[in-house]
């Protein structure tokens, strides 16, 4: 170990330079993981965190809840369907609203609060259970303020904080069904009726919500039943969007964990005749490999550091509209996938250290 610290002592502008060139690799990789991971999530989070098992479309929807019309009556015919323990309407419209940030669009869900189909991830207050008021994943708002719907200038008190909420890549404000059925009708008069777009489903416990979807689109004319995760998957644009990140960010991994094992390879093969000459004056194989352990994890552990501040200060500073943050999970297993890869690296060249002779070395010097 005290090989492996003088050394890097003697060498700190080497060392410096790696340390720089690994914790701007690893920036990368986590960089680009949140942000596509959060505008993935911004998409699909109104779907995905539904207290349900279980969505009902109708048949013409092409798979797309805002392409869904369902009339209400169909909620009470889902109900009655085997392995159905609860249902619950689902509405939702695009409309414009004034933000904490300005005016806006603004994903308005309406829900029964009493059944299934409300949003999960409640961070702070609580649901709406009264008219006007709202629960909302909308960048600065707080409890206690206003969102107020355009052009109708009805007024939503903000009652409750919600995460992973949003849909579309737009904030979403929930409410109640009687409060969205009343701002629909004040902003189209002369709409005959309000449509749901999807109806919630609980399944009675030990059912399959496949075989539930299923039988729901058998038994009630005009409907589809999606679970919830093919209901995501199901959202225009999200497989391709998915796909794309996911090859954009897995060969940046690839590429840069490639990279960073080349660097440490570079950096241990350079000191062939500095390991010859100790194994001369007895060193062993076992030193010298632990004086490459200790290197390249001082290396790694203070390049990350430096990596997960400057991705802290990269998401603190963007505007990107949508609430990212940096998983623990992809920290961790970045950093050690990195770390393994640059043992390993490094580790290759100390097989041809085992095979010089220490007398051998010890003539040559």
């Amino acid at each position: 170990m005290s090989i492996a610290l003088l050394e890097m002592r003697r060498a700190k502008l080497r060392f410096g330079l790696l340390s720089g060139a690994v914790a701007l690799l690893v920036f990368l990789v986590l960089f680009l993981s949140t942000l596509s991971g959060a505008l993935i999530e911004s998409f699909i989070g109104a779907i995905k965190n539904l207290n349900a098992d279980v969505l009902v479309y109708s048949s013409s929807a092409r798979d797309n809840i805002q392409g869904s019309r369902l009339d209400p009556s169909v909620v009470a015919k889902v109900a009655a369907v085997p392995g159905v323990a609860a249902a619950g309407g689902i509405a939702t419209t695009t409309t414009s609203a004034q933000l904490p940030s300005g005016k806006g669009d603004l994903a308005l869900f309406g829900f029964d609060p009493t059944k299934p189909g409300a949003p999960d991830g409640v961070k702070e207050g609580r649901l709406p259970n009264a008219a006007n008021e709202t629960a909302v994943d909308v960048a600065g708002a707080t409890i206690g303020s206003t969102i107020t719907l355009l052009p109708t200038n009805i007024p939503l008190e903000v009652v409750g904080i919600l995460s992973g909420a949003q849909f579309s890549a737009a904030p979403t404000a929930y409410v109640d069904l009687p409060s969205y059925q009343a701002a629909l009708k004040a902003a189209n008069p002369n709409a005959p009726f309000i449509p749901l777009n999807a109806v919630a489903v609980e399944t009675t416990p030990g059912s399959d919500p496949a075989a539930v979807a299923s039988q729901v689109a058998n038994t009630v004319p005009g409907t589809a039943g999606y679970t919830i995760s093919d209901a995501v998957a199901k959202i225009p644009g999200v497989s391709s969007v998915s796909q794309t990140f996911g090859i954009l960010v897995g060969m940046t991994f690839v590429i840069s964990i490639v990279v960073i094992g080349f660097f440490f390879l570079i950096l241990t093969v350079q000191k062939m005749r500095v390991f010859t000459l100790l194994r001369a004056t007895g060193a062993s194989t076992g030193r010298l490999a632990r004086s490459v352990v200790v290197q390249i994890t001082a290396v790694v552990v203070v390049a990350s550091a430096v990596a997960i501040l400057l991705v802290w200060g990269a998401l603190k500073g963007a505007s990107t509209g949508i609430p990212v943050s940096l998983d623990p999970t992809l920290v961790i297993g970045t950093v050690l996938a990195v770390w393994v890869f640059s043992l390993a690296a490094g580790l290759l060249s100390i097989r041809r250290i085992r095979s010089i002779d220490p007398a051998t070395a010890a003539g040559a010097r």
